[in-house]
């Protein structure tokens, strides 16, 4: 049996902020990990927030997030770990983002062309050659071949769930495919389709 109170105290200690800069997809999947009846006590210290800067641009949430890493620490109750959550979107800028959060210590989940190939790593194992022109694609994909009714505003991670080891395994050979294959010379923001969401997934569930 667990020890409820070292649980606790553990809980407290990793004191979390996710920052994400889509509106619905990314916030709904996190907050329903959070709510997970086997996370759910471990998960009470992440934060899941929203951040649509006015440039549109993952500039200014880095730099939100390190204005709220300097508030939290001011106030005595620093993030253990702070984590961006954004898609590639062709972004200018997107090295020196890259640099200001390993700069400041903050984590960089990007997804290339979107959040959703997350989500289609559940299904499928995904062609390094395969590339979808746009985010309608992926979903228009995920309908047509695994679930007709997907939206972006449903709890995804409940309906994920028994696949999430699949799809964490499968992202990993997709990463290794990339590092060690003929795109090798690829930053890791440059690689598409790609997705480190389970970086940030693998972390969460091991708390």
């Amino acid at each position: 049996m667990r020890n409820r109170r070292r649980d606790k105290t553990r809980a407290l200690r990793q004191r979390v902020l996710i920052l994400c800069e889509g509106a619905k997809t990314e916030p709904n999947y996190f907050n329903s990990l959070k709510q997970d009846a086997s996370k759910k006590r471990y998960l009470t210290a992440v934060d899941v927030e929203v951040y649509q800067p006015k440039s549109h641009s993952p500039l200014g949430l880095v730099r939100e997030a390190i204005i709220k890493k300097k508030r939290a620490l001011t106030k005595g109750n620093p993030y253990e770990t702070i984590w961006l959550v954004f898609d590639r979107d062709y972004h200018k800028h997107i090295e020196e983002v890259i640099l200001m959060a390993g700069e400041n210590d903050i984590r960089v989940i990007i997804s290339n062309i979107c959040f959703e190939i997350w989500f289609l790593l559940h299904y499928e194992d995904l062609d390094v050659n395969k590339h979808f022109l746009k985010c309608g694609n992926v979903i228009k994909h995920i309908q047509q071949n695994y679930v007709p009714r997907y939206h972006k505003n449903g709890k995804n991670y409940q309906q994920l769930k028994e696949t999430t080891p699949l799809a964490i395994n499968r992202a990993r050979k997709m990463e290794e495919v990339f590092e060690r294959g003929v795109l090798s010379h690829l930053k890791f923001h440059e690689r598409e389709p790609y997705t480190n969401v389970y970086v940030l997934v693998e972390y969460l569930l091991d708390l």
